[in-house]
């Protein structure tokens, strides 16, 4: 791997993501995940345009694997703010005590 870089802001881009629930068009399955389409204005190395099996149709794919970075790093932003909050609580706590 070259170029490695952090992903910075991950949490306000997952914010931009949408989970949802639909049907597939073509059998009525029932299924979850994110429009491509959404997913390609946040992380568009994540979205490839590709054949169906039949070959006469195109459709956009998502790689979940690519959005598990952003997963990641926005999990330790939230982890960052919830220890920040915390030490904050801790320090009101000790104001409302010595009251």
């Amino acid at each position: 791997k070259e170029g490695i870089q952090k992903v910075e802001g991950a949490l306000d881009l997952v914010s931009k993501l949408e989970g949802v629930r639909f049907k597939w068009k073509k059998n009525g399955a029932e299924s979850a995940g994110v429009i491509a389409q959404n997913v390609q204005e946040v992380l568009p190395s994540a979205v490839k345009e590709v054949n169906d099996i039949s070959g006469e149709d195109k459709h956009l794919n998502v790689d979940y694997n690519q959005l598990s970075a952003l997963f990641i790093e926005a999990i330790k932003e939230l982890k960052e703010q919830n220890k920040e909050l915390k030490d904050e609580i801790e320090v009101l706590k000790n104001i409302n005590s010595n009251s």
